[in-house]
């Protein structure tokens, strides 16, 4: 399979994290709309799609490989130019338009030339004579077969079909259209070979290919585990083939990540490496440090917390006061508080408690570290634990001591490291002003 198919399905399939269809992958020109259920997740504004093929068209649009007649119409059931078909493949298959050799028609024109130029290099299309394509001409179904098989190397599927007209130069390309179950033919004994192909079919045999190829390197996955923030490592049932790469099996793995602000994001592989067995593959992917979602990958959705914990509101309860003094972190990392002595040269805190959140709460004692002081009594105690704080009916609760008994008027800094099961660590500091 060439490098620019390969590339594309790795978008392609990955794009397909979104899918949700309850319908067999086959040829959808024999499907009917009471055969679909459909929920692709991508849209397109062609009013006159039918469901029978709505799959093909809303994914094709999506990975921006066909367009509309106009701004409404796609024009499902108009027949398709050979020059329309060779625009729509050749950026299917993500071919080099723009520098391949001159393939000798002389009746190309600028829309078309490069995509028949990199199709005719490849080996995947000719013209009707040495000199002419023939871009305004209807494709035949037969024609269409031919392109298919040679853009997706389906030839070695080929079988016997039960068509009763298809004969000649399209025949094997047809029977390998067949034999690989993209294609059911227009009745049980009737291909249509001479038949000009329509727009909406041609969109679904082209969306049928390109499934049927991704597919190929496919082995059922059992466990999914995310190693870190950036690595997955996949179990598969089976030992992929020797003359498979890591790297051609990751390109169709599907990969997709829903951070917590329902933003989704495609994955795509950045490295790949199999294990000596060959049954795991482990990849490399774009850093979710600091995100929390949901990663998904084949039919695994995997939960996950890169992120630190998360600071919230707090108070101190004063002796003497009734009602406790607050402070609000907010998501930060720094809060202050002002505590009124009154008439006296100090304050005694009778508790203090905070919010601090994270989907691994890790409920280990917390140390808080006195940072930094202009009160000369208590400035030997910098960088000495201040106190202790644990965590008790959902916050984080400063343990009584007589160390508290007695805070002189001046300012403070409080710090403290709260860390997840994860070990993602956040350091808050707390500004205490006693007037």
């Amino acid at each position: 399979m060439n490098k620019q198919l390969s590339k594309f399905l790795a978008a392609g399939t990955t794009a397909a994290v979104a899918v949700s269809v309850v319908a067999p992958a086959v040829s959808a020109e024999e499907v009917t709309e009471e055969d679909f259920e459909f929920d692709f997740g991508f849209e397109h504004p062609f009013t006159d799609v039918k469901a029978s093929y709505e799959e093909a068209v809303s994914f094709l649009y999506f990975i921006e490989v066909i367009s509309g007649v106009s701004d409404t119409s796609f024009g499902t059931d108009l027949q398709l130019k050979r020059g329309d078909a060779a625009v729509i493949l050749a950026n299917t298959l993500g071919l080099d338009t723009e520098n391949a050799p001159d393939a000798g028609f002389k009746d190309l024109n600028k829309r078309v030339k490069g995509a028949v130029n990199a199709l005719y290099a490849e080996g995947i299309i000719s013209g009707v004579s040495a000199t002419k394509f023939a871009p305004d001409d209807k494709l035949s179904r037969g024609a269409m077969a031919k392109l298919l098989v040679n853009a997706f190397e389906l030839e070695e599927y080929a079988v016997e079909t039960p068509f009763t007209d298809v004969g000649g130069t399209f025949a094997p390309y047809v029977e390998a259209l067949y034999g690989a179950e993209i294609t059911k033919g227009k009745s049980a004994t009737q291909y249509g070979i001479h038949d000009n192909i329509k727009r909406g079919d041609f969109a679904n045999l082209l969306y049928s290919s390109l499934m049927f190829s991704g597919d190929l390197f496919e082995s059922p996955v059992t466990d999914v585990k995310l190693v870190d923030s950036k690595t997955v490592t996949v179990t598969f049932a089976e030992a992929m083939p020797e003359d498979i790469t890591a790297e051609e099996v990751a390109e169709y793995m599907i990969m997709g990540v829903d951070y917590k602000n329902e933003e989704f994001v495609l994955l795509m592989p950045y490295t790949a490496k199999f294990s000596s067995d060959r049954k795991e593959l482990t990849m490399t992917h774009l850093d979710l440090q600091g995100q929390e979602g949901i990663f998904y990958l084949d039919e695994f959705e995997i939960p996950y917390d890169y992120s630190a914990p998360i600071a919230g509101k707090g108070d101190i309860i004063l002796e003497g006061q009734e009602s406790p003094v607050t402070f609000d972190f907010a998501g930060g990392t720094t809060a202050s508080v002002t505590l009124d002595s009154g008439e006296a040269d100090a304050v005694n805190l009778n508790g203090m408690s905070m919010e601090v959140k994270d989907q691994n709460q890790d409920e280990t004692a917390v140390n808080v570290i006195l940072k930094d002081t202009d009160v000369p009594a208590v400035a030997p105690g910098i960088g000495q634990n201040w106190g202790t704080l644990e965590y008790k009916d959902g916050q984080w609760q400063l343990v009584d001591s007589t160390n508290y008994d007695i805070i002189p008027v001046g300012h403070y800094t409080l710090e403290a490291e709260f860390k997840d099961t994860a070990n993602h660590a956040t350091t808050v500091s707390l500004k205490i002003e006693v007037k």
